[in-house]
């Protein structure tokens, strides 16, 4: 996935390099199938040289999958903030991460709209695998189910136009963790 950085200023410069070329990869997904794009194009585009795209990347989807790892850290840090939010499986935790996915849906609905559905799951799942089960007492595959169940709801809201709130889903996807 990402190489190793090192130094401050360096990381915050390289990840901020990273996200230029991955938001511009988003952009021209919007018109184009990732097929179509070349690196060319991209690069071109995103006003880096393929010698900085290679630097960090091998392909198009790696470029996805890290954006996809840096909204999770994000997530991550926000996380971090909240003092009274609970556990995965609590209301108020599945309302923020509702609120917060839906500030990132261009990017879920582009990976989705683009067959890379597998892109958001494998996100997913490291988070699950990375931060929720050291500390859980569910199995990895019970939270592989949540993820991918929370995922779907996700989806499937966010395509019909979030018409309700995130705490109106919140409450369905908690009251269905309570039968």
């Amino acid at each position: 996935m990402r190489k190793a950085e090192s130094g401050t200023s360096l990381t915050n410069r390289n990840r901020y390099i990273r996200m230029c070329i991955a938001k511009t990869l988003i952009q021209l997904m919007a018109t184009k199938p990732l097929n179509e794009i070349t690196v060319t194009a991209l690069v071109k585009e995103a006003n880096v040289s393929r010698m900085t795209f290679y630097k960090y990347y091998s392909s198009k989807e790696e470029v996805l999958s890290d954006y996809l790892y840096e909204i999770v850290n994000e997530y991550m840090q926000g996380l971090k903030q909240k003092e009274d939010i609970g556990g995965i499986h609590d209301l108020k935790h599945i309302c923020y991460c509702l609120t917060f996915f839906k500030e990132h849906s261009s990017l879920i609905m582009t990976l989705v709209k683009a067959d890379m559905y597998n892109v958001i799951m494998e996100a997913l799942n490291n988070y699950m695998d990375q931060y929720v089960l050291p500390n859980s007492n569910d199995s990895r595959y019970d939270l592989y189910y949540y993820a991918g169940a929370l995922c779907n709801v996700y989806i499937k809201w966010i395509e019909r136009g979030a018409v309700e709130s995130p705490e109106e889903i919140a409450e369905i996807v908690y009251k269905h963790l309570k039968r």
